[in-house]
């Protein structure tokens, strides 16, 4: 009796910690899709808040957080892919001015990472 309990018991965890893996969210990634990571370059004199509204890495609409991008300088979104080959809207605004946005194609690359640039 105490084989077959032994047994059922390990069984159960067995297939509860393969359940709890499938369960568990990952890091998002451009391997299983054609993806790609946004750097923006802020080429004024301001931060650039933005943030960015498009077809992830699953093609589904979304958008991100609001990221930073001081005078001069670059900035990457982690961890948020965005569909080669597709259109995303890049929100933003510069220091305390009024939030605008403007379309940008996102080309079919073998990078993982497209530039857009705001001047």
């Amino acid at each position: 009796m105490r084989d077959i309990r032994r047994k059922l018991t390990l069984g159960l965890l067995a297939v509860g910690a393969t359940l709890g893996g499938l369960a568990l969210p990952t890091t998002a990634s451009a391997d299983s899709a054609s993806a790609v990571q946004i750097t923006l370059c802020n080429d004024s004199d301001v931060q650039i808040d933005y943030w960015i509204k498009g077809y992830n890495q699953f093609n589904d609409w979304d958008d991100s957080p609001v990221w930073k991008a001081n005078a001069h300088t670059c900035a990457t979104g982690w961890n948020y892919w965005w569909k080669k080959n597709s259109s995303i809207e890049l929100h933003y605004k510069r220091g305390s001015a009024a939030w605008t946005w403007k379309e940008a194609y996102i080309p079919k690359t073998s990078s993982s990472t497209t530039t857009l640039r705001l001047s």
